[in-house]
């Protein structure tokens, strides 16, 4: 509780310094691929939003959300679910956001809710060693670009890398048998995320 309290204020004080700034809160929709699950041969596709609150010249913030579905197999299916946050650094000068391609690194962190469900009208076994799902945390680094269709209007680009951190929650299938369980110990598990997305500024100038 005393996380999500600190997390409040800090990101009302943002968006106070933001408004302060004209044109740096932006707003916008996203479009993410999640490839190389640990252990698994499933490519999550999925949709989300964001909002970005500009600090300084060269420093952006990004808070997203994200609905990833993905198949494990003809049986069963996975669902994740990310909130989170990056920090984005420029690596050259925006001018207001007039250059056409803009390149930044980017980190962060984000907690991740995933789910493994099973097709209610197959006919097998499901054992449950334990829930199917888990909560884990994760960090999170990458390279991206704007695209600035004008001052106001870009649309983005990143590739990153995330690392989880909690126990992993597996499938196996074996003849008329599904079994759902988790790892007896913690480890990091790590996957590619591309995403695309378009962002609008508010404010004026």
């Amino acid at each position: 509780m005393r996380i999500y309290i600190l997390a409040t204020l800090l990101l009302s004080h943002l968006l106070l310094q933001a408004q302060n700034n004209p044109g740096r809160v932006s707003l916008g929709l996203r479009s993410t691929i999640s490839m190389f699950n640990h252990g698994e041969n499933t490519v999550g596709r999925g949709i989300g939003g964001q909002f970005r609150v500009q600090l300084l010249e060269r420093l952006n913030t990004e808070w997203f959300a994200d609905y990833l579905p993905g198949t494990l197999s003809a049986n069963a299916n996975r669902r994740d679910y990310h909130i989170g946050w990056s920090v984005m650094y420029y690596l050259k000068d925006h001018d207001h956001f007039k250059k056409s391609f803009l390149p930044y690194v980017l980190a962060g962190h984000c907690f991740d809710y995933t789910r493994i469900n099973v097709r209610n009208d197959v006919n097998l076994n499901v054992a449950y060693q334990d829930p199917n799902f888990r909560w884990t945390s994760a960090i999170q680094a990458g390279l991206g670009t704007h695209y600035n269709i004008t001052q106001r209007f870009d649309i983005s680009l990143s590739a990153q890398y995330m690392m989880h951190f909690g126990k992993h929650l597996h499938l196996e299938e074996s003849g008329n048998e599904i079994t759902i369980y988790r790892e007896d110990h913690g480890g990091i598990e790590g996957h590619l995320l591309a995403t695309l997305s378009m962002n609008y500024k508010f404010g004026s100038r």
